[in-house]
């Protein structure tokens, strides 16, 4: 399987659109977090880790689709602006290096894993 981080920007988004964004992404398999060597790590807001043996243009599609389900509920803000994004999807192909915090939050992880 292989290990996929994906990062996506809202352009003009409402303030609960991010949060509509996580659980739209967590509802395919798109998580706030990284494991790495037994340990659970928070990931930058707007990334998110996913592993999976799908390709990565069918990863990629997977993510595009999470955020058009969000932008599809209020395609205009509330300061009238037109809603859009940029992503980017990368597949890992080797270690990974990082430094980020140990999450606290079980409810980023994915179902079953635990702290």
């Amino acid at each position: 399987m292989a290990s996929y981080t994906t990062r996506i920007e809202l352009v003009n988004p409402d303030a609960s659109d991010y949060e509509l964004l996580h659980q739209e992404m967590r509802d395919r398999q798109f998580y706030r977090v990284l494991s790495y060597c037994g340990f659970w790590y928070d990931m930058p807001e707007a990334e998110y880790d996913r592993t999976s043996d799908l390709a990565v243009d069918l990863v990629y599609n997977d993510a595009v689709s999470a955020v058009q389900a969000v932008i599809n509920n209020k395609p205009i803000n509330d300061k009238q602006q037109k809603k859009a994004f940029y992503t980017l999807v990368t597949r890992a192909d080797g270690p990974r290096q990082q430094l980020l915090p140990k999450t606290t939050e079980v409810a980023k992880l994915p179902p079953g894993a635990s702290l």
